[in-house]
């Protein structure tokens, strides 16, 4: 069964310790940095949860701003990788789609990982048994992903209806050797492979250079790549690291409070977005041997 609705509003959390290598009192708000990297759910960049929604207003020329400022300008996704990089547009950004499943970094080919090949056809066996005249009626609609299938909910006229529905589904999936979670208003159906936004953040800022990263997210799934760039900070991978909540109603408060900052989804996002690509101080990694400089 879905969970509940959440409230229309939703009270402010503090935000949590910023994630830095001591853990210590420190504010996490950073100009952009060559040795930065920017990683955003593509989510929070697209005007609805539409497949194919097209960016919201602003955002295209931000990006495009901020992208020469920072080490890597990537996008994790629950979208297939292709409608990912379709909705965003742009050719020297790195992508994630499918929850890290698909992989794409700049100058190269779109890759799927290959633990996920065994399970395919399972996936496409799954998406034949559910027709749209099987989910029509009441009100869900299913989005074919390749490695990964979504079961959306959203505006169905019976919810009761759309969430029995939907534990059909489930129950068929797990039979099937599959896994399902649930996201906002929607059912995926995955591959039982140990892959997430964590484990994405981490395929993509490999070899990036980055010594600081901050994540802009608003749900569940985005919670494991708070964690991971968490874990990075701990392991020495990264200086400093910073979860972004996009928060709005629909944001369920453990994903806010998992999150170090909070900015007002999308207003918010977008300003966020603008002060880091119009930001002055920039900071430059040292010279060999050099202090840091500002351009």
């Amino acid at each position: 069964m879905m969970p509940p609705p959440t409230p229309k509003t939703v009270p402010k959390i503090p935000a949590a310790s910023p994630m830095t290598a001591s853990r210590a009192s420190r504010s996490p708000v950073r100009p952009p940095s060559a040795a930065a990297a920017l990683l955003w759910s593509a989510a929070v960049t697209a005007s609805d949860l539409e497949p194919l929604a097209p960016l919201r207003d602003g955002v295209a020329d931000a990006l495009r701003a901020l992208r020469p400022r920072v080490a890597l300008l990537g996008f994790v996704s629950g979208r297939a990788l292709a409608d990912a990089a379709r909705i965003v547009g742009m050719e020297d950004a790195a992508y994630a789609g499918n929850h890290g499943m698909e992989l794409r970094l700049p100058g190269e080919a779109a890759r799927t990982a290959p633990e996920v090949a065994p399970h395919l056809d399972a996936i496409a066996r799954l998406a034949r048994e559910w027709p749209p005249e099987r989910l029509g009626p009441a009100g869900v609609r299913l989005e074919v992903k390749g490695p990964t299938l979504s079961f959306h909910r959203r505006g169905a006229s019976d919810p009761a209806a759309a969430d029995a529905v939907l534990a059909r589904v489930a129950e068929a999936a797990r039979a099937a050797g599959l896994v399902t979670t649930t996201g906002r208003e929607v059912l995926e159906v995955r591959p039982p492979v140990a892959i997430d936004k964590g484990t994405a953040v981490r395929a993509l800022l490999a070899g990036a250079g980055a010594r600081l990263a901050t994540y802009l997210g608003d749900d569940r799934t985005d919670a494991d790549a708070w964690r991971a760039l968490r874990d990075m900070v701990d392991d020495g991978a990264l200086e400093l690291a910073v979860g972004v909540a996009a928060a709005s109603g629909e944001v369920p408060p453990e994903v806010r409070a998992a999150a170090d900052v909070e900015v007002d989804e999308p207003a918010g996002a977008l300003a966020a977005l603008r002060f880091l690509a119009g930001s002055r101080h920039v900071t430059h990694p040292p010279p060999p041997g050099g202090s840091p400089g500002t351009p």
